[in-house]
């Protein structure tokens, strides 16, 4: 229990908790933008495309053309949100690689002190 609040302790919270209300927002938004429907006319149909009529393609590109668009500020967002999601999970690996490194140091400690004891006892008891 000690070892995972020391691990706790390390990770830089401050930095946490200010990011966290930015990640969520943007993680609403990202999921709000994934549930809208496109926008009308966006789909492709055949009959315009078998129509040859240029108003009708020229319409559809440009709908096209807006999904696109949308699309890749969609992409950008989600790109933004895993990058700040890898930051923090940066933080918290790092905190645990020192943590580990911490709890290693104090294995060898106690097992030189253990050792340090047992020849204490030995001797005095020699006396």
């Amino acid at each position: 229990m000690a070892l995972w609040m020391t691990a706790l302790k390390l990770v830089p919270w401050d930095d946490v908790i200010k990011a966290t209300p930015k990640l969520v927002r943007q993680a609403k938004q990202l999921f709000r933008s994934s549930k809208e429907p496109a926008p009308p006319g966006a789909e492709v149909s055949a009959d315009v495309l078998r129509s040859h009529d240029p108003e009708a393609i020229a319409t559809l590109a440009r709908a096209l053309h807006e999904r696109v668009q949308v699309l890749e500020k969609e992409q950008q967002a989600s790109a933004a949100l895993m990058e700040s999601l890898a930051e923090q999970h940066e933080m918290v690996v790092q905190a645990l690689g020192t943590l580990r490194a911490r709890a290693r140091l104090l294995t060898i400690a106690c097992a030189v002190l253990f050792v340090a004891v047992v020849v204490l006892i030995v001797w005095a008891s020699g006396r």
